[in-house]
């Protein structure tokens, strides 16, 4: 193999796989999301049901506008990686009566937090955002029936976090790491800020969650002298989650000193990988 096919074939096996990816993803179901107007400002509620057969795609649009007007209409489209042509097609019910409008959508799947997004109106500066769940779509209802989730769903998406099928998948995926600190010292090195902020995006996707963080040092010293240092380390790791928007109540703190090591205390190296901080989701 030359020197140029050598380093072409991973920019190759990582279009494939992107390829591959796109091919898999199961986008057929319910949708539901919004128009934000601004990034801040609610318009119209969406709720889609489709489904996508080799490349088309065929289901229902339900759109409530602002002042409560709602029309049902099939849809008719198609996909293509991970973008979406949508188009109205025959119309099902218009609160307002027989309407000839039919509106297009382009939406892309975003692949990072799982949502399908789409510039609306330029002038508006307005998107419409959707995320996938499983919710009894009812086309024959004159109005969205439950909107409860509206106020939640647009503070988690402008606060940059996944989509709720999306989330799910970060947390099964997700794996803790130790922090590790310099010898006698509770400071966070910078390296680590990365990894603690997908702890707090991960915590602050389920409401359910709560982080337990455990300091430890490792043998040099005193018993009581370490264990202060260890509470210090988790203390500083607690920290920097509240400075950052982690609620103290989402939190509890432990620290043991010495006391369980990861490794051994006969080894700088094991002593490196005491001096830690880990975590658990409780």
């Amino acid at each position: 193999m030359s020197f140029k096919l050598f380093l072409l074939a991973p920019i190759v096996s990582l279009v494939i796989s992107a390829q591959h990816t796109c091919a898999q993803l199961k986008l057929s179901g319910t949708w539901r999301g919004v128009e934000i107007i601004d990034s801040s400002e609610v318009g119209a509620v969406y709720e889609l049901n489709f489904k996508i057969i080799s490349g088309l795609l065929d289901g229902i649009i339900k759109v409530e506008s602002k002042n409560k007007d709602i029309y049902v209409k099939k849809i008719i489209g198609s996909k293509k990686y991970v973008d979406l042509t949508i188009r109205e097609a025959s119309s099902i019910f218009n609160s307002k009566g027989k309407s000839n409008i039919k509106n297009n959508f382009e939406f892309h799947y975003n692949l990072e937090t799982g949502y399908l997004e789409s510039v609306y109106d330029n002038v508006k500066k307005s998107m419409i955002v959707l995320y996938q769940e499983d919710f009894s779509f009812n086309s024959k209802s004159k109005s969205i029936q439950s909107r409860h989730w509206i106020n939640s769903f647009i503070q988690n998406y402008l606060s940059g976090l996944s989509s709720p099928k999306k989330r799910l998948e970060e947390l099964r995926e997700f794996k803790f790491i130790p922090i590790y600190f310099d010898v006698d010292r509770a400071v966070i090195l910078e390296q680590y800020h990365t990894q603690l902020l997908e702890i707090i995006k991960i915590t602050k996707s389920h409401s359910d969650l709560r982080i337990q963080v455990t300091g430890h040092t490792d043998s040099d010293g005193s018993k009581t002298y370490n264990r202060h240092l260890s509470k210090r380390r988790a203390e500083s790791i607690i920290k920097f989650f509240t400075k950052r928007g982690l609620r103290r109540d989402r939190i509890v703190i432990d620290f043991k000193g010495e006391n369980e090591p990861a490794e051994t205390n006969k080894t700088k190296e094991g002593k490196r990988k005491n001096r830690r901080v880990d975590f658990t989701f409780i």
